[in-house]
């Protein structure tokens, strides 16, 4: 019977602490946290009960009785089950706080939502294992040396732990990684980026001991994958910079419209703010879209254009969201968003990406902290830093 008391007791608080961590603010996580609750507590009280009918209760699901005739199964007795659980009761005040001592909230929980969680992005940090490409130079190394081991080949390769980490820094000039480098402030570290580049030849390396060869390859083989490998994590830290840099340009339209007009900015508007300007970014694009479907870079150029238009109406948002009596409704705001995006915004992506029915202007990564204008991105010197170049 204690047993189970003390199921249910961390049953209790694990709902406790669930709805303590599922606060009903901000909105847009608000239909997570009661989605979430409700899967953790289904789980919770689901194997507390599966736990325990499969103790002591078996009578909870059909209790077995012998007899002459064989085993039988006598019919499940859900009203003796219930009246076990209620005669229990709820845990006392004692016990629920002895459980909750031993609670930790993990702090990528408690920070979701907060200032803290928005101003962390783009701050460096980073484990001691994302920055040792050594290592993985090593694992590719151990690679080589068991694929000649199973072919027995006694060749002296041409693979080496300095040659591979020549090859990695031309990789990661010719390729330009070295870009994102030199942004201060972001956690792109030259380690990191080399890491990345090796974690991608590891994935990679197994066609090299394909076919006949006999378990040697060449150097050269070797170097042509790792320049593919930096050429890849470019185009997908492109995306990823862009991606964050969309959605940091999504939040600064919202936050301008509450310095604009304060307490006016009702529930409603601040709901559909994020898909109004998302769906006038849409039709903006359209006139690139074929374009940059055909572009290796072709979703960075996707989320950059939608960082421009949110740019641009974050710059016009008083004219875009002001009226006679204050602020505009939502349907005037909505119009408003379409009309200026059709003539001002669209006027700043021909002067990023040009007006060539073939090919799109050619493009350069930039820091998150950049906003556009009509002329082009805002940046100065202070966003940058010099990067570490080869080892």
């Amino acid at each position: 019977m204690s047993t189970l008391r003390s199921k249910i007791t961390w049953a209790s608080v694990a709902l406790i602490a669930v709805g303590c961590i599922s606060r009903p603010e901000p909105v847009h996580a608000r239909g997570f946290g009661g989605f979430g609750a409700g899967m953790i507590a289904g789980a919770v009280l689901g194997g507390i009960a599966r736990g325990h009918f499969r103790g002591g209760y078996r009578r909870g699901r059909g209790h077995v009785r012998e007899s002459h005739s064989g085993r039988t199964r006598e019919p499940r007795d859900e009203n003796a089950t219930k009246q076990i659980v209620v005669s229990l009761g709820a845990p006392t005040s004692d016990e629920q706080i002895e459980v909750l001592k031993k609670i930790n909230a993990a702090e990528a929980v408690t920070v979701v939502g907060t200032n803290k969680a928005i101003n962390v992005v783009g701050k460096t940090y980073s484990k001691e294992v994302d920055r040792d490409y050594t290592k993985k130079i090593k694992k590719v190394i151990d690679r080589f040396t068991e694929a000649a081991q199973k072919a027995d080949d006694k060749t002296r390769g041409d693979i080496t732990e300095h040659a591979i980490e020549q090859s990695l820094d031309r990789a990661i000039k010719t390729a330009k990684l070295d870009t994102f480098e030199s942004f201060l402030g972001e956690n792109w570290s030259g380690e990191r980026l080399r890491v990345m580049v090796m974690d991608r030849v590891l994935v990679e390396i197994g066609r090299l001991f394909e076919g006949n060869n006999q378990g040697y390859t060449p150097m050269e083989d070797l170097d042509r994958l790792i320049q593919r490998a930096a050429e890849s994590v470019y185009r997908r830290i492109f995306e990823t910079s862009e991606l964050l840099a969309a959605n940091r340009g999504s939040a600064l339209f919202v936050q301008r419209l509450y310095q604009t007009h304060g307490r006016l900015v009702d529930d409603q508007l601040r709901e559909v703010a994020d898909s109004m300007i998302t769906k006038a970014s849409n039709t903006a694009l359209a006139r690139f879209d074929g374009l940059m479907r055909r572009d290796e870079n072709g979703f960075a150029f996707h989320y950059r254009a939608q960082r421009i238009v949110f740019d641009c109406l974050s710059e016009n948002v008083e004219k875009i969201s002001s009226s006679e009596t204050g602020i505009a409704s939502v349907s005037e705001i909505e119009q408003k968003i379409m009309d200026t995006t059709k003539t001002t915004c669209t006027a700043w992506l021909i002067n990023q990406f040009g007006t060539s029915p073939d090919e799109i202007k050619a493009q350069k990564p930039v820091p998150l902290r950049v906003v556009w204008s009509a002329t082009g991105p805002k940046e100065d010197p202070s966003m940058y830093g010099r990067a570490s170049g080869g080892l």
